[in-house]
Formats: structure tokens, sequence, C-alpha cells
């Protein structure tokens, strides 16, 4: 999964005692694509317990996740449930405390037409000689050449969000052009500049960084707060794209992209329900019955533009994953 496939790169790593193997552990052999993330979910089902597997490998090069290096996974004895700050219930979320990590809000992305607050691009990346994706490609503390310098207002300590340009995204029903997935790569921060060029640090990759990236200016993203009034007649909307560009269906805590935005009233921490809806059938007595709509996805939005927005869905229990083109409904709202 290219997605994040360097999601443990924008990690910061706490002093850490020294881990001593026991014979409950286990190892992991890196494979392309792995993430802490996705190792979390494997072994803990639980992708926020990524910082078990960190503390464990305190020597080991996480920050890269190079395919053949071994990571030690700890054994813990239970996995707590994805909290949401209060109680959190299968039956949807009901606590009005922040729901996600200031990391995952970070990284969302969103399915638009190209930024209108583009302040630049990087122009070349400067890796380490001996790094095996060569020249083309920044790891976190490489050095970033960029085109704006102090005749466009750039100084010391700047900090831009990369984005990457993704696939065309058209509405499952219409064809519609409806933008492009821009995802988020990383965060650099401006150490010197000249006139029109100035030299960035790549703090935090998400993405692969490379030359012809789009850099806008860094805003931190406000806390997602749970809490809402239930919705009667609910809004529908249709599942336009995935963030992980790989991905065919999407599975819990994943973040998919929809056809509704702030200008339907959309704001971050509404949820949506996903069904396997009923059928007509003939009862015993024969009469003809429908039976009922089963929830079998929960979704919160994490962030809304005007025409679409990015959501997280935090619970899954079916098999029916999601894929582009679903319907999903609006059953709680922010007031």
């Amino acid at each position: 999964m290219r997605a994040f496939s360097l999601l443990a790169a924008s990690l910061v790593v706490l002093a850490a005692a020294a881990f001593t193997p026991s014979s409950a552990e286990r190892l992991h052999v890196i494979r392309p694509g792995d993430t802490l993330w996705d190792l979390s979910s494997r072994y803990y089902s639980n992708p926020l317990m990524w910082d078990t597997i960190l503390s464990a490998n305190p020597d080991a090069q996480v920050f890269n996740l190079r395919p053949g290096n071994t990571l030690v996974i700890p054994y813990v004895s239970s996995s707590p449930s994805l909290s949401v700050g209060g109680t959190y219930t299968t039956a949807g979320l009901t606590s009005s405390q922040a729901l996600l990590s200031r990391l995952q809000l970070e990284t969302t992305g969103m399915v638009s037409e190209i930024p209108t607050n583009v302040s630049g691009y990087i122009v070349e990346t400067n890796t380490d000689e001996d790094d095996e994706f060569g020249d083309e490609v920044a790891l976190p503390g490489d050095a970033l050449a960029i085109d704006i310098g102090q005749d466009q207002g750039v100084e010391i300590g700047k900090v831009y969000r990369i984005l990457e340009v993704g696939e065309e995204v058209r509405h499952p029903e219409t064809g519609d052009h409806m933008g492009n997935v821009i995802r988020v790569a990383g965060v650099c921060r401006v150490v010197q500049t000249a006139a029109t060029t100035s030299q960035a640090i790549l703090e935090h990759a998400y993405l692969w960084v490379e030359a012809g990236q789009i850099l806008v200016p860094y805003t931190s993203y406000a806390p997602v707060f749970v809490s809402g009034e239930d919705v009667v007649d609910g809004l529908e909307a249709y599942v336009v794209a995935f963030q992980d560009e790989d991905a065919l269906k999407a599975y819990a805590f994943d973040v998919i992209y929809i056809d509704r935005g702030s200008n339907d009233g959309l704001k971050p921490g509404d949820l949506f329900n996903m069904y396997q809806y009923g059928e007509e059938m003939r009862s015993p007595s024969g009469e003809m019955v429908e039976t009922p709509d089963i929830c079998i996805s929960e979704l919160v939005i994490l962030d809304a533009t005007q025409e679409t927005a990015a959501a997280m869905i935090y619970t899954s229990s079916s098999p029916d994953l999601i894929e582009i083109g679903d319907r999903i409904h609006l059953v709680r709202q922010q007031r």
C-alpha cells in the first residue's frame, strides 16, 4: 500500500526504556508498503497501538521501515478498543471528547480542484548518497530546494504542507468531474532563503516526497468532536474515492471521500451509516413486508470542502466492505 508507506517517518520517538525480549513476542520482517499503523491493526486489531511497536524497537530503523528489516512485535494481554475519549459503542459514537490525533487529521487529504493557495513547488530533493531510493525521493531530515524565496515573503522557520495531486475523480452516478484526490505527502520547514529560492528540511513524510509536489502554508487542524443530534431525514452521499489509491475496498479506520460537503451543511464530527438494505418479502400471513435496513458500517466526517468531505470508517461489522459508488446516510449532525 503506497499511501502512508512512510507514516512512521512522521512520528516523534519519545525516550524509551530498553526492551527485553520475551517468549511471547513475535518478529515481523518488513515488507514493501508496511506501516506501523497497518502492523498495529494486524497484530492488535487497533491501529492506534503503533507506539507499542515503536517503543519495542528503539534501536531499529523504524523511521524508514526498510523492507527486509525485522521489527519486534511485543505481546500485549489485550488490545483496547478505539477510544473516543468517553464511551464507545458499536451503535454509535456518543462522546463529546476529541476523536482523533492531530496526525490523523493532518494526513486526511481531500477530493477537490488543485488548491488555490499554492505557495510554490519542490524543485529538487537531496537524499543520502547510499539511500536505496536514490536522489528522487526525500526522507525525513533531507534537504529540499523550493522555488520560492525572500521575494515571495518566505522567512526562515516558515512551515509548509506538501501535497500530491492524485488521480481524477468522477462522480459514480453522473460521471461529472469532481476534481482530483489531493493527498498530504509531508511537512517541511524553511531553514535558508535566497531571493527566489529557499532550502527546507523535510520534517514529516507520509508519502514519497518528490520534486514537483505542491507547497501550501501549514495550518493546524482543530480537534474533531463527536456530539450532535439525530437526523430524521438523512442526507444521502456517494463514496467517490479512497485515501489509499491502490485500494479496491475500504476497511475499518480507512479514510474515504464523499460527494457532499459544507454546502450541504456537513461539519467535522457528523456521522454517517452505510446499510445493508432491506428487501420485500412475503410473511407467513401472506402479506408483503419490507425487512429492515441493517447498519454495517459507521463513518465520521473529518474535514469538508464546499462540495466534498473526507470521512473515516470507525466500525465495520460486515464482510461487505465499502466500495466506490456505495451510498451512505447522514444519521447525526453537529448543531
